[in-house]
């Protein structure tokens, strides 16, 4: 795999523990959706 794709996966990855860390210590799954959010405009933003 090239090097892009291997940052791209990294991100993709941090970001779901990012996500199940903050749902499940917060007990927040409903708000938790921002996390998502915020990471579908960093990848247009990049892309």
């Amino acid at each position: 795999m090239d090097k892009k794709r291997i940052v791209n996966w990294t991100i993709a990855v941090i970001v779901a523990i990012v996500y199940l860390t903050v749902s499940i210590a917060f007990e927040s799954w409903a708000y938790s959706w921002i996390i998502w959010v915020v990471y579908a405009i960093y990848r247009f933003i990049v892309k």
